[in-house]
């Protein structure tokens, strides 16, 4: 795999979802997946050609390892969830509530997972892009809605 694979699936201009799992790998160098999610969020969405969106939940989690560390260093997470360009972290309001509710209702995902779809699908994204394999299997009902791309098919990465 390579750029070009991960270029031909995302489309330019498609809105995508960045699941906690991949913003875990852009921020933690060791993770097998940081080059695909530092590309992404470099190439793709710092840009502008393919705006993105991230779930409260996501952003909740990614403040937990930061504010149990000493010092806590949440309030670097915080800034640059707040600054990056072209990110929107996305408030959980009745319209994402709802398709949360659709989402664990029909496929049976837990809450937390319900709120991080139901945030796509309430922004009406292209993509999800994770590294849970599962949501490609779970999520396969509603691939004409959501298309979940997997940041470790395109590994290696350059």
């Amino acid at each position: 795999m390579s750029v070009d694979s991960l270029r031909s699936v995302i489309a330019e201009g498609d809105r995508i979802l960045l699941d906690t799992t991949v913003l875990i790998a852009f921020v933690d160098a060791r993770d097998a997946t940081h080059p695909v999610a530092d590309y992404v969020l470099k190439e793709l969405v710092a840009t502008g050609r393919n705006p993105a969106v991230v779930s409260m939940v996501s952003v909740m989690e990614l403040l937990v390892r930061p504010m149990r560390a000493t010092p806590p260093g949440h309030r670097t997470m915080l800034a640059f969830l707040r600054s990056f360009p072209n990110l929107e972290c996305v408030p959980i309001e009745l319209e994402v509530a709802q398709e949360a509710a659709h989402v664990r209702a029909s496929l049976r995902f837990g809450t937390p997972d319900a709120l991080i779809v139901g945030t796509g699908l309430a922004t009406q994204v292209h993509h999800l892009i994770t590294n849970d394999r599962s949501w490609h299997r779970k999520l396969a009902p509603m691939g004409e809605r959501i298309g979940v791309v997997l940041a470790s098919d395109h590994l290696p990465f350059p």
